[in-house]
């Protein structure tokens, strides 16, 4: 599982910029290869949090998983805010549960890990607890993952990739790793 996706990954390294042009790019088939991984593997969730880039993704897992989704997006006051088209039902619904809505945090790539950081904020304050946190890719070179993990909160990729002196490559330290 997953060859498909890491094919995508592979073509663009060694370049950073390519990565992302990569991820922003996806395959219909790039993005179900990556989004059948994830829902084998992530926890069950309510509602998939989107950071910009990985709307694709979370709109394909949170289909397989029957669960809401809410976009996070940078405010002009400097926050970042979560919303839905139909953001009023989403909470409503949401709220009508016997449990605290559980989500699950979609970004394309996790680096330093502070715009997941303030969802994972804006989410509690939603009431809601966040199961994971999906990341297309995840550099190891960055704090983003260990930020997560100090919340409690597990990351979950296909993907991680190694910052080198001679660009981005596979992660080769972790065998644990997809």
């Amino acid at each position: 599982m997953t060859e498909v996706f890491r094919a995508a990954i592979a073509r663009a390294l060694p370049s950073p910029e390519q990565v992302g042009e990569s991820l922003a790019h996806l395959s219909a088939r790039d993005v179900q290869d990556a989004a059948d991984y994830f829902s084998a593997v992530l926890p069950d969730f309510d509602v998939a949090l989107v950071l910009p880039g990985a709307e694709a993704l979370a709109g394909a897992v949170a289909d397989l998983r029957g669960a809401f989704v809410v976009h996070a997006a940078r405010h002009p006051s400097g926050f970042m805010r979560l919303g839905a088209p139909n953001w009023t039902d989403v909470q409503r619904e949401l709220r009508a549960q016997s449990r605290p809505a559980r989500a699950a945090l979609f970004t394309p790539q996790l680096r330093g890990g502070l715009d997941e950081l303030e969802v994972l904020l804006a989410a509690t304050h939603q009431g809601w607890t966040v199961q994971g946190v999906a990341a297309g890719v995840a550099h190891t070179n960055d704090a983003g993952r260990v930020r997560m993990e100090l919340q409690g909160v597990p990351v979950v990729t296909p993907v991680m990739l190694a910052d080198t002196p001679t660009g981005l490559v596979f992660e080769r330290r972790f065998p644990q790793s997809a």
